[in-house]
C-alpha cells in the first residue's frame, strides 16, 4: 500500500510528531519552533569524585526500577592515567590492566528521584589500590561506547538488561574442529580485535560477557544508540561509518574526527549486524566537514529523533559543542531543521558545561516531564581530559515536546496527509503563545476534512458532518494531551477506519503532535 497510489496512511493510535513533513500535506503561515530544555537547578548531578574517575558521562543510561522504587544509572568513565598508558606511543607497551586499570569502563549509581545520586561501593570490580568500587563493567581491555537496553525477551531473569560496548582484545584462537562444527565465535582470532561485544545482567550491576564476543569485528568510538524499529522488526544502531569519503594517499587530512558522520547498522537479534551505511554527514550549512561529533537517538511516537552534538573545530573554538535536532520516520531518511537552530546551548561562562554539551542516554519519563541526561565540559571537547573534567547534568523538557508548528498574530493552517482514523478520540499536544501582542486571540481548531472517492473525481468534499473547523470547540490551553471536541462531542466511533485529512487552524498557538486513542 502506498500513499501515492491513493492509500490513506494507517496511523493507528501512534502519536504523530509534526517535527517534519512526514505526516504534513501542506502548511500556511506557520513556523517550526523548538521547545528548548531547561537546565535543572541541581547541577551537575554526577561529577568525578572517585579515585578511578577522571571524566564521567561518556554514556548515561537510566532505568526506573518501579518494584524497588529506585533509579539505576550506568555511566561511562575515562581514567586518564590508564588512557595514557594504553594509547600514548612509548607507554602503550607497558600497559597492564591489573596495574593501570582500563581506560574506558562503566560505573553504577542509584537514586530515589533521578537527581540526587549515590555511588555504592561494590565487590564487583576492583581498581589498582581499591578493592571495592562502583565499576560494573570494564571488558577484557575496556568497555567503551556502551549502550544499555532492557532485553525485549524477559524469559531469562539473568539477561534482563543487555549491554553493547566496544572492546579490544586478543580473543581465543579457534580450534579448526570447533570452527568446522560452528561451536566457536564467528570472529574469534588470535590477534587483537577491535569489535562490538554483548553482555547481560539481571540488575545493572552483575554483568556476564557473551560467549561469542566479539559480535562484530571492527567497532567504533562515539555513541552507539540502539532503537527497535517496529515497522521493519529490526534493531537499528546508529554508529560511525567505516568506508570513508577521503583518501589519505590522495590528500593528507591534517585533522582528526574524520569519521564524524552518522551511519546505520541493523539486526534482527542484536547478534547479526549489517555493514554500516552512512545516513548523515556535514553539509554546506555546517561549520566544518567533521563537526557531527556525537548523537543520541531515540524513538518517540512516529519518529526517530537524533540529538546531535555539533563540534566547532575551527581555530580558536577549541571544539565547543552545542546540540541540534534531526528527525526521521523510518530511521533512514533524515531531516535537519532549516538554519540549524540550537536545541540545547552550552552553559554560561564558569559553569561545568560552558564548553560543550552532549546527550547520550534516552529520555527518562518522570511524571509529565522528560529528564535528558547529558555530559557537560567546562571547555571545548578538544581539551585534555585532566584539565577538562566532564560531569553529568540534567535537562528538563515537557514530555513529548520537541518541535512544534506555530502561528503568530496572523492565522495559520496545517493540513495532514490523508490518514485513517485509528481511534474513537483525537488528542493533541498543544501550546498557547504567551508572548503575543494579541493576548485575546489564542486558539486552535481542528476539522475532519474529506475528499471525493469516485474514480477520477479530484474534488474536495468539505468536512464530515458535525466535525467542521467552525464546529470545533476553541482550544486555548497549554496541554500535553488534550482531547478535541466539536460542540462538546469527542466521539469519533462512527468514523473509525475512515480516511480523513486533519485541518488545523492556529492563531498565537502551536501544536507538537496528535494521536487517536481508544481510552
Amino acid at each position: 500500500m502506498s500513499y501515492w497510489t491513493d492509500d490513506a496512511i494507517e496511523v493507528g493510535t501512534v502519536e504523530q510528531l509534526l517535527i517534519d513533513d512526514h505526516i504534513v500535506e501542506d502548511a500556511w503561515g506557520l513556523a517550526r519552533r523548538i521547545c528548548q530544555p531547561r537546565r535543572h537547578a541541581i547541577a551537575p548531578v554526577i561529577h568525578p569524585d572517585q579515585p578511578w574517575e577522571d571524566s564521567v558521562g561518556h554514556e548515561q543510561h537510566v532505568f526506573h526500577d518501579e518494584q524497588e522504587g529506585v533509579y539505576r544509572m550506568l555511566y561511562g568513565v575515562v581514567n586518564e592515567e590508564a588512557y595514557q598508558y594504553h594509547y600514548v606511543p612509548g607507554l602503550a607497551k607497558h600497559w597492564n590492566k591489573a596495574e593501570h586499570g582500563s581506560p574506558y569502563f562503566v560505573c553504577y549509581a542509584e537514586s530515589r528521584d533521578g537527581l540526587r545520586w549515590e555511588k555504592p561501593l561494590l565487590d564487583v570490580h576492583s581498581w589498582p589500590g581499591y578493592r571495592r568500587t562502583n565499576i560494573v563493567m570494564s571488558g577484557r581491555t575496556m568497555a567503551q561506547s556502551s549502550e544499555v537496553l532492557l532485553n525485549p525477551n524477559q524469559n531469562n531473569a539473568s539477561r534482563k538488561y543487555v549491554m553493547m560496548y566496544r572492546d579490544i582484545c586478543a580473543w581465543k584462537q579457534p580450534n579448526p574442529k570447533d570452527v568446522e562444527q560452528n561451536r566457536l565465535p564467528r570472529i574469534a582470532q588470535a590477534t587483537n580485535t577491535d569489535g562490538r561485544c554483548l553482555a547481560y545482567s539481571p540488575d545493572c550491576i552483575h554483568w556476564t560477557e557473551d560467549e561469542e564476543n566479539p559480535i562484530t569485528k571492527g567497532g567504533s568510538d562515539g555513541g552507539i544508540p540502539i532503537c527497535w524499529n517496529p515497522t521493519t522488526k529490526r534493531w537499528y544502531c546508529f554508529c560511525r561509518p567505516k568506508v570513508m569519503v577521503y583518501d589519505n594517499d590522495a590528500a593528507q587530512l591534517r585533522t582528526g574526527g574524520r569519521r564524524r558522520r552518522m551511519a546505520l547498522i541493523t539486526s534482527p537479534d542484536l547478534r547479526q549486524w549489517t555493514f554500516p551505511r552512512t545516513l548523515l554527514y556535514p553539509d554546506e550549512l555546517d561549520v566544518t566537514p567533521m563537526c557531527m561529533d556525537m548523537w543520541m537517538v531515540f524513538r518517540h511516537g512516529s519518529h526517530f529523533i537524533a540529538l546531535q552534538s555539533i563540534l566547532d573545530q575551527r581555530k580558536g573554538k577549541d571544539g565547543i559543542a552545542e546540540v541540534q535536532i534531526a528527525s526521521s520516520a523510518d530511521g533512514v531518511h533524515w531531516t535537519r531543521l532549516p538554519h540549524r537552530p540550537v536545541f540545547f546551548e552550552r552553559g554560561q561562562h564558569g559553569t561545568f558545561d560552558a564548553g560543550a554539551v552532549v546527550f547520550h542516554g534516552k529520555p527518562l519519563t518522570v511524571g509529565n516531564k522528560w529528564f535528558l541526561y547529558y555530559q557537560g565540559a567546562p571547555t571545548g571537547r578538544m581539551g585534555h581530559q585532566v584539565c577538562n573534567i566532564r560531569s553529568i547534568g540534567v535537562a528538563v523538557l515537557p514530555r513529548g515536546r520537541l518541535v512544534g508548528r506555530f502561528a503568530g498574530d496572523h492565522e495559520g493552517f496545517l493540513l495532514t496527509r490523508e490518514l485513517v482514523i485509528g481511534g474513537k478520540h483525537l488528542h493533541i499536544n498543544c501550546q498557547s503563545v504567551i508572548d503575543t501582542v494579541d493576548p485575546v486571540n489564542r486558539e486552535i481548531r481542528v476539522g475532519l476534512a474529506k475528499r471525493a472517492y469516485e474514480p477520477n473525481d479530484h474534488n474536495d468534499r468539505g468536512y464530515y458532518e458535525g466535525f467542521a473547523i467552525n464546529e470545533c470547540d476553541p482550544i486555548r490551553s497549554n496541554n500535553l494531551d488534550l482531547r478535541v471536541t466539536w460542540k462538546g462531542n469527542a466521539d469519533l466511533r462512527s468514523l473509525v477506519g475512515k480516511p480523513v485529512y486533519l485541518r488545523f487552524y492556529l492563531q498565537n498557538a502551536g501544536i507538537y503532535s496528535f494521536r487517536f486513542t481508544n481510552k
